[in-house]
């Protein structure tokens, strides 16, 4: 079996062509030394193997495979090629052939006779002088081509059973493999010298502790473990300072491990067992990379391409066909490319070099990814049983970095000194799944950590050059992933899971671009996109039940900030860092049986930070193009089902953030120093609801979302040209569906609370003083906000229930402010704050059902508050004797000090009791034309306790009048108005005489009877008042004369006051139409 094993790899070597020289097979137990200097040649595969305690079950019995550990290698072809190189490079060590250096050159002959003795040479003018030859240190110039390949394997404690069975009682298992060989070379004042072309690979491949089971057979897997490191190092140093196209550097450095450990699998009544098993794995290649391309062309410039990413299959079940599978087991692959050392301003730093005074020099190329694929703890079945962790659980972890800090100086160069760095963390995982047909399928207690990072910041310089210093990059942070979902379809699916992941990719760019033309520039992407579906349930004809929770931390970016003086299309930034949260989590669903999700989310997602430009003196420069974007869009804890039941619950705690404040600077500049910021910050949750068509439904959800997107803008333009500008569009989109109950033949509840915190933008201020078409805003900042919340809504039978909080705050834009004198075209501040709130919420609407609303809102957008749309039914219209009401939020009118209390009317029915009372109002009351169509005015009196008049012949009687003692005849009130003569009053029977009192009343203008009054009553104004005025019902019976006028002694004069008209009266269309278009708007419309 050794034998057999070996020549297959070595055929498969030879076959692959794995070399460009050619391909050889060599099996050695030797010793690497682990700092030998790399060759100028060098270039290996190198396969450790471990393979050991492996099993087969037949129908005969069990057996138990041959094992062998040892290495398969190229070297056997490679060295000698290597070494005959390495001589080569150093000619003047030998005598003879390539191997050892040019030939020597014969001593005695060598130059023809008469021109052998030196003394005669001189004496002949013009002849041959003395010549030499000095042979070179090295005749391929310092480059060096260098590659090595570790692909350690490792096989061990797996069975497998085919009719028979097979069991394997896992043991300890320490597979190792190290190797470091740095590069150093130069190619100092030289050309086509120093360069660099370098590969490590650490591809470790682990298959452990796995079970199989087919066609009637068992393997089972009982404890045990392995254990992988695989390294293959090196660091890069070279120069090419002073020289042409030297000093190059090209690196690839990667680190794959492929694990696959502690699964189960069975097919055609099979039994598959992997228990208590634990697997680790980690890669590391590469390292840092150092040149140097100062004063030179083409010198000095870096590609590099760090790539971590393990690849994982572990901890999973299948089984099918009356089969049985189950997995408990744990595991874990980590990977690191490339490596860092103190660098520019003593960063950490992965890649530096330098183009200063170059031409195209010491620039960089740096892509790096850090990633997982992974599939990890999930149970399958296809009629058939699927468990993973039901005893003792599973769990899977990874940490992955790739790559580091960029740096590089492009000053007083053409073209030199530039980076492109983009930067991805993308691990992608399908983990903790339960999915059965006909079957069962359990995931139980499954746990998943990953910490994925690649890349850092980047830093470099421009100032006095051309094309120079200039940064472009992107910087994701991605999540893709599907985790603690379990679905059936007539059977039952159970998932629990949990889960800790932090992703970060990218960091801080920074340059300068001075007195410079097109350097100092940066573009950047950074993006922070957690996209995953997690804790749903789900069922068709069946039962699936998931749990899940979450903590995640997703970081793109960092910022940017570059500056400028004195520079022609230099130090600008544009950068769109861009937040979304992409999530569906706790979601049950069912038709024809159950589904039940639970999940609780804690997600933090941050894209790129505070920019800053400069472009003082400048030309086209220092001009900041930003367009931040924070948008969570979250479908979660809710239920839907049709024929069946259904939950869907959990919390969510989402903090997402993209870009900071703005800063840049235009003074004494052209074209320079403008921000032109498109910000969109704000929120889609979905969640909460309950939906249920013949069956019962219930979502319960707490969910709080905090998104922010930019923040304050600030330049300036002072003496400046088209500078200092800031035009703006700043969005807010909040869109909460949330909390609804929709029954149908059915039950349905949606309960808990949703808070949604957006800001979009903020301040902005500029100047343009003395500039001209400078320190101008045009900034338009619009909210959006079409909210459903806490509507219940039932039809034929159903019952829905909803009893929630929304509390909605968002800020779109904020204070605007700028400074100029308005000439040229300067210093002007168009500021328009746009806001759209459109609730549809707390409606009831039952259709031969129930439906029970006990919702709660509170909606604000920039400081003011919004109610629900549909407060009141729309159309519903003041009765016509009813006094109107206040406005929405209007204060009660303020008492008068010194006003005594007027009697009530009980007689004029039909107030509204939330409308000012009479017995509020002040006694004077100044133009009464906000009254209208008051028709319904009694004809008559009341009639009971009315005080006596004494002495008024020319008055009719009025019924059951009390008397009135006799009031002073004092000389007439100054203040009184002439009023005209009266027409004589009807006839009232009984009225009994009061002396003293004149005959003659004055008139008032041809007032109408009492029992025609016009609709339109007449204006009284400026008439006096008297306090403590006796009542009769409510009414008073004081009436104003001319003359004398008697008056109460010791009665103060009461002040006067003007009261507003009353708005809100809805008994015309018009007032109708403005409540409705206001309460859509969140304009109030007040009717005169």
């Amino acid at each position: 079996m050794q034998s057999w094993a070996k020549r297959g790899l070595q055929t498969a070597l030879v076959t692959g062509g794995l070399l460009m020289l050619g391909t050889g097979i060599a099996s050695a137990d030797e010793h690497v030394n682990p700092d030998t200097p790399a060759s100028p040649l060098d270039a290996n595969v190198t396969v450790p193997l471990e393979i050991d305690n492996n099993a087969v079950g037949t129908p005969l019995g069990q057996a138990d495979l041959p094992g062998y550990k040892g290495e398969v290698s190229t070297k056997a072809v490679t060295k000698p090629v290597s070494d005959a190189l390495d001589s080569a490079s150093s000619p003047g060590s030998g005598t003879d052939g390539i191997g050892g250096g040019l030939p020597s050159l014969p001593t005695t002959g060598a130059v023809p006779a008469p021109l052998a003795a030196k003394d005669s040479a001189r004496q002949v003018s013009g002849g041959l002088t003395e010549g030499g030859f000095t042979t070179t240190d090295d005749i391929l110039k310092g480059n060096k081509v260098v590659g090595d390949v570790v692909v350690p394997i490792q096989i061990v404690d797996n069975a497998i059973g085919v009719i028979g069975d097979a069991e394997v009682e896992g043991g300890t298992h320490d597979q190792t493999w190290s190797h470091n060989q740095d590069i150093e070379t130069t190619g100092e004042d030289s050309s086509l010298a120093g360069n660099v072309v370098s590969l490590d690979w650490a591809l470790p491949v682990q298959i452990a502790g796995n079970g199989g089971g087919l066609a009637g057979g068992t393997g089972r897997v009982v404890g045990g473990s392995a254990s992988q490191s695989t390294t293959e190092t090196g660091n890069i140093t070279t120069d090419g300072e002073g020289s042409a196209l030297s000093g190059n550097v090209v690196a690839g450095q990667f680190a794959t491990p492929v694990q696959v450990t502690g699964n189960a699998a069975s097919w055609i009544i099979g039994n598959a067992n992997s228990s208590g098993y634990e697997a680790e794995t980690d890669a590391t290649s590469g390292g840092w990379v150092e040149t140097d391309g100062d004063d030179s062309a083409l010198g000095g410039n870096v590609g590099a391409v760090p790539i971590a990413l393990p690849v994982k299959v572990n901890d999973n079940a299948a089984a099918a066909w009356g089969s049985l599978a189950n997995s408990n087991s744990s595991s874990s692959a980590d990977a690191t490319a490339g490596d860092t050392t103190p660098g520019w301003s003593n960063v950490p730093s992965y890649v530096q070099t330098s183009g200063e005074d170059s031409a195209v020099a010491g620039n960089a190329i740096v892509p790096q990814t850090a990633d997982v694929a992974n599939v990890g703890g999930v149970a399958a079945s296809w009629i058939g049983l699927a468990n993973t962790g039901t005893e003792g659980g599973t769990s899977q972890s990874s940490t992955v970095d790739a790559g580091g800090f960029v740096s590089s100086e492009g000053e007083g160069s053409a073209g030199g000194g530039n980076i492109v760095d983009p930067a991805v963390a993308a691990p992608v995982e399908v983990t903790c799944i339960a999915g059965t047909y006909i079957g069962s399928a359990n995931v139980a207690s499954c746990e998943n950590t990953v910490d994925a990072n690649a890349g850092d910041g980047s830093h470099t310089t421009g100032d006095d050059s051309t094309l120079a210093g200039n940064i472009v990059n992107t910087q994701a942070a991605l999540a893709p992933e599907v985790f603690g979902v379990a679905g059936s379809h007539i059977g039952q699916a159970t998932a629990e899971a949990s889960e800790t992941k932090t992703v970060t990719a990218g960091n801080y760019d920074g340059t300068t671009g001075n007195d410079s033309s097109g350097s100092g520039n940066i573009v950047q992407v950074p993006a922070a996109v957690p996209a995953e579906v997690f804790g749903v349930g789900g069922s068709f004809i069946g039962q699936g039940t998931a749990s899940a929770e979450e903590t995640k931390v997703v970081s793109g970016g960092g910022g940017g900030n570059t500056a400028d003086d004195n520079g022609f299309l230099s130090s600008n930034l544009g950068t769109v860092p861009v937040s979304l949260p992409v999530q569906a989590f706790g979601i049950g669903g069912a038709f024809i049986g159950q589904g039940h999700g639970a999940a609780d989310g804690d997600t933090t997602s941050n894209a790129g930070g505070d920019v800053h430009a400069t472009g003082d003196g400048g030309a086209g420069s220092g001009n900041l193009v930003y367009g931040p974007v924070s948008l969570p869009v979250q479908a979660h804890n809710f239920a839907a089902v049709l024929g069946g039941i259904t939950s869907g619950k959990g919390t969510n705690l989402t903090d997402s953030s993209a870009g900071g404040d703005a800063t840049a600077n235009g003074e004494e500049g052209a074209l320079a120093g403008n921000i032109v910021q498109t910000p969109v910050g704000g929120a889609v949750p979905v969640t909460g609801h309950g939906i249920a068509g013949a069956g019962i439904a219930e979502g319960d959800s707490v969910s709080d979302v905090l998104s922010e997107a930019g923040g304050d803008a600030t330049t300036t333009g002072d003496e400046g040209a088209v500078s200092g500008n800031i035009i703006g569009a700043q969005a807010l989109p909040i869109v909460p569906v949330t909390h609804d109950a929709v029954a149908a033949a059915g039950l349905a509840d949606a309960e808990g609370a949703n808070t949604v915190d957006a800001l979009s933008g903020g301040d902005v201020e500029t100047s343009g003083l003395d500039g001209s078409l400078s320190g101008n805003i045009l900034d338009i900042p619009a909210a959006v906000d079409p909210e459903v919340f806490g509507n219940a809504i039932a039809a034929a039978g159903g019952v829905s229930e909803t009893e929630a909080t929304s509390m909605i705050t968002g800020q779109a834009g904020g204070d605007s402010i700028t400074d100029g004198s308005g000439e040229a075209l300067s210093g002007f501040n168009f500021h328009h704050p746009l806001v759209f709130v459109i609730p549809v919420n707390e409606l009831e609407i039952p259709i031969l059902a129930i439906a029970d609303e006990n919702s709660e809102d509170n909606t604000e957008v920039n400081d003011e508050e919004y109610t629900r749309a549909f407060t009141d039914s729309v159309g519903s219209e003041m009765p016509i004797d009813a006094l109107p009401a206040l406005p929405f939020g209007a204060p009660a009118v303020p008492s008068l000090n010194g006003a005594g209390t007027l009697p009530t009317t009980p007689a004029i029915g039909g107030a509204r009791a939330d409308g000012p009372q009479v017995a509020t109002l002040p006694v004077q009351v100044a133009g009464l034309t906000a009254l209208k169509q008051l028709t319904a005015v009694p004809a008559t009196l009341p009639k009971s306790e009315l005080p006596e008049l004494p002495g008024t012949p020319g008055l009719p009687g009025l019924p059951a009048l009390p008397k009135t003692p006799g009031l002073p005849g004092d000389a007439a009130r100054a203040d009184a108005p002439k009023l005209a003569q009266l027409p004589a009053l009807p006839a009232l029977n009984g009225l009994p005489t009061a002396g003293k009192l004149p005959v003659q009343l004055p008139t008032a203008g041809a007032l109408p009877t009492a029992g025609n009054l016009p609709v339109q009553l007449p204006a009284a104004g400026n008439l006096p008042t008297a306090g403590a005025l006796p009542t009769a019902g409510a009414l008073p019976v004081q009436l104003p004369t001319t003359g004398t006028l008697p008056v109460v002694n010791n009665t103060p004069a009461m002040p006067t006051a003007q009261v507003p008209a009353l708005a809100n009266v809805d008994s015309s269309p018009l007032s109708m139409f403005q409540r409705f278009i206001g309460t859509l708007t969140g304009k109030k419309f007040h009717t005169m």
